[in-house]
């Protein structure tokens, strides 16, 4: 069984572990290391996991007030077949002339 899931999102290989899960009786993505250290496309996007809570820059579909997930936001295109998707909003965008520290850490664990 593979031990990771990987997705081509924007250009970046994202690779999202596995672990079994008990009750499901089958392997799950484990989404814990995108919260943890946040991704980022190229051109200096956030991978967001589609439940993490809304950031001040969200606007919702619905304009409904119980919608408090990035899943929810017009910024927010979701990534066919994950949980993950890209936030688009500026102001959540990370500066792209710099090295990412992500990158380099992934290459090192490889």
């Amino acid at each position: 069984m593979e031990q990771a899931k990987r997705y081509e999102i924007e250009e970046e290989a994202v690779e999202i572990p596995l672990c079994w899960d008990e009750r499901t009786q089958k392997y799950v993505e484990d989404y814990g290391s995108v919260i943890e250290n946040p991704i980022y496309s190229p051109s200096g996007c956030p991978i967001l996991l589609t439940i993490e809570d809304a950031c001040p820059h969200a606007d919702m579909v619905d304009d409904d007030p119980a919608s408090i997930d990035c899943g929810s936001c017009r910024h927010y295109r979701q990534f066919p077949g994950s949980l993950l998707g890209v936030c688009s909003h500026a102001a959540m965008r990370k500066n792209t002339s710099a090295p990412e520290k992500r990158h380099k850490e992934r290459k090192e664990k490889s």
